[in-house]
């Protein structure tokens, strides 16, 4: 019986990670090098499926095995918080914990002790953390914020990142990451009172390479002492189209088919066959519940092309003007939908989701 090695759930790290290493050195880098570092104020952005989560978890580890702290948290209506908490449990032997209440009354008797809670977000927030950085530089530890899921709908986040400049100023010994879909990280660079965050490296999560995926593909069956014929990984390395998620989802599926010590070609396309309902349900069908009616007509008349869809002919089959096409084509891919693929040409982003248009098309569900 081999254990399956794929970990197709989101934000859970594979034991290989392909094609992000130079992501993960820059930061790194800048981690390593002194403040001031641009790689130290870094965001990535991709669509959904593309990795950010695991990525954020593989620099964190890094991190602290250079001997920062690092707290990880999604943009959350309670994220201040929760970095508050996560400072003082991670970074708990080398600061001195700020009380969050205090005492207001006290009865003659001395007992029945009432408590008031201190404010803890937004309000008082800088100036503890201020604290809890000028004691972690006495002990010349850094501070790594890890950020996920961004969106200019938190407050809390666009709070933060306002406040994050200050720590930059001072040159503190701090650094930032983040994470989000192309759409949400787009509209937080259009905020103007967190408009120094534009001058932040932005790395975009492309699709991996396919000689990289047949080797995260190979070389994770391997550590199971299973093996998976040539034609079989050609198969799945191209069906995957370079998509982080897709890796595993597909991997998962196709070494469940058999417990032979060979995965086959057959076991590979009954296993892509698995996959792609599972893509559907965990991926495709967020990203399709979020598009318009326009959107989604607009997709469907790309997917009429075998594989490129030119500008113009989407612009004849819709009966509209260019510069209306224009602002749709502008937003599928500020959502991370389609992207370019040469001058006037675009195409999809995330695989699957042109065979799911169709399917849903000819069963009359659109």
């Amino acid at each position: 019986m081999y254990n399956n090695p794929f970990t197709p759930v989101f934000g859970s790290e594979p034991p290989f990670l392909g094609g992000r290493e130079r992501f993960i050195n820059d930061v790194l880098k800048g981690l390593d090098n002194a403040p001031g570092d641009p790689n130290r104020i870094t965001i990535f952005t991709g669509p959904r499926g593309s990795g950010k989560t695991v990525l954020l978890s593989r620099i964190a580890a890094e991190a602290k095995g250079r001997g920062w702290i690092s707290v990880d948290v999604s943009s959350a209506p309670d994220m201040l918080q929760d970095l508050i908490d996560q400072v003082e449990e991670q970074a708990g032997a080398f600061i001195t914990k700020q009380p969050s209440s205090k005492i207001t009354e006290l009865t003659a008797a001395g007992f029945g002790v009432a408590r008031k809670i201190m404010p803890e977000a937004q309000k008082g927030w800088r100036i503890r953390m201020e604290k809890y950085l000028d004691e972690l530089a006495d002990k010349e530890i850094g501070l790594l914020f890890s950020i996920d899921e961004v969106t200019a709908r938190s407050q809390d986040l666009v709070y933060f990142i306002s406040t994050f400049q200050f720590f930059i100023r001072a040159k503190r010994n701090v650094a930032l990451i983040m994470a989000g879909l192309p759409g949400n990280v787009l509209q937080m660079f259009q905020l103007e009172s967190i408009s120094f965050l534009r001058r932040a490296f932005r790395r975009t999560l492309d699709p991996i390479g396919l000689p990289e995926v047949r080797r995260v593909l190979r070389n994770t069956i391997e550590i199971t002492g299973r093996h998976i014929e040539p034609v079989a990984l050609k198969k799945a390395a191209e069906r995957t189209e370079g998509l982080p998620f897709l890796i595993q989802l597909i991997g998962y599926h196709s070494f469940n088919q058999s417990t032979n010590i060979l995965i086959t070609l057959s076991d590979v396309e009954n296993g892509i066959i698995d996959a792609k309902e599972d893509m559907e349900s965990m991926v495709l069908e967020a990203t399709f519940n979020e598009l318009s009616g326009v959107e989604r007509q607009f997709l469907l008349f790309m997917a009429q092309d075998e594989r490129e869809s030119r500008v113009a002919d989407i612009v004849e089959r819709m009966g509209v003007n260019s510069q209306y096409v224009g602002n749709y084509r502008s937003r599928l891919i500020a959502q991370g939908v389609i992207v370019p693929a040469g001058r006037g040409k675009l195409t999809f982003a995330m695989p699957m989701l042109k065979e799911m248009l169709l399917e849903r098309m000819d069963e009359g569900e659109l």
